[in-house]
């Protein structure tokens, strides 16, 4: 009797032992949730890679993407949660969002506009919870980047400020990016875009009543929507100024902020060490350290604007 109760206690420790192993063996589901699917995120899977985490070998990603449509990211943020993925990454502002209401549990990491503001986290330092990642701060170069684009046009006397309210950190972006501007004598006009036919219904009333420059306040919404917006701008003669360089590379004239690059490369070291056993809330939110000034020398010529030596001379990347 005693030897079957030691068999079968042996037999119970092995299969215990044996699900331990195996739960620990198992491939983690890595979730990502974005507003669009413009650029592939063939940069986040090569840092994931580079990490060892290589899809359909070492690790699953469950892409979802609510191609430019706001009301699909709920649901596809409640399919990952569905899907049970150990970790989601979530890429812009509306993204963090939805997975913010659809998991109190699954840790997300984020990448942010202005993190503390839109309320994802209480702190930096402290973001309690089941979110942490990565937070821009494009707000607080809006100075900056009204001073630079000042510079490229020094005639802008009155600027159309284009911003998706969707986006939660957008109105607070534009209060900011107004004031600086009026601090130069700038006149500023707001234009709320939501969707596609917004873009197309705001520059329509600029051909009849045309500002003399256009910030947009980019996020996931403008980038999607980049190629387009940096059309119709070329089409009126309008000179515009972007928080990133992809819609740069897409066709705008100059842009001044963080590196989305280097934000991306930072938010896959969170996913890493939460997948290794760290909490977000012990891991605080991180800033890009970064800032790339990029002009469109195309742009400029095909406007007929003279680009300063001097803002030539600091430009981390010229499109040609």
């Amino acid at each position: 009797m005693r030897v079957l109760a030691a068999l079968f206690v042996a037999a119970v420790l092995g299969g215990v032992s044996s699900t331990a192993a195996q739960d620990k063996s198992r491939v983690p589901r890595i979730g990502y949730l974005a507003l669009g699917s413009i650029t592939p995120p063939t940069f986040f899977a090569r840092k994931m890679g580079e990490l060892g985490y290589l899809d359909g070998q070492t690790a699953t990603f469950e892409y979802r993407f609510a191609e430019g449509r706001h009301e699909r990211l709920l649901p596809l943020a409640r399919e990952l949660v569905e899907r049970q993925a150990d970790a989601i990454y979530a890429y812009g502002d509306e993204a963090v969002a939805a997975a913010q209401v659809a998991t109190k549990t699954i840790p997300i990491v984020m990448f942010a506009c202005d993190a503390v503001t839109t309320g994802f986290v209480a702190s930096l330092a402290r973001p309690d919870g089941n979110i942490t990642g990565v937070t821009c701060i494009t707000t607080e170069l809006s100075g900056k980047r009204i001073a630079v684009f000042h510079e490229m046009a020094p005639r802008l006397k009155r600027l159309a400020v284009l911003y998706n309210p969707e986006n939660k950190s957008k109105p607070q972006d534009f209060a900011q990016t107004r004031e600086a501007a009026n601090s130069l004598g700038i006149n500023v006009d707001g234009f709320e875009a939501r969707e596609p036919q917004d873009v197309d219904r705001i520059f329509s009333g600029f051909a009849a009543n045309r500002p003399d420059g256009l910030a947009v306040l980019d996020e996931a919404f403008t980038i999607i929507n980049a190629r387009r917006i940096a059309e119709l701008a070329r089409g009126l003669g309008l000179p515009s100024m972007h928080s990133f360089r992809e819609p740069v590379d897409a066709g705008g004239l100059l842009s001044y902020g963080p590196s989305q690059a280097e934000m991306t490369a930072l938010a896959t070291t969170f996913i890493n060490r939460i997948l290794k056993g760290a909490k977000p809330a012990d891991l605080p939110v991180q800033q890009p350290t970064r800032f790339e000034l990029v002009i469109n020398l195309k742009t400029a010529k095909a406007l007929g604007l003279n680009v300063p030596a001097g803002l030539l001379a600091r430009a981390d990347a010229v499109v040609e």
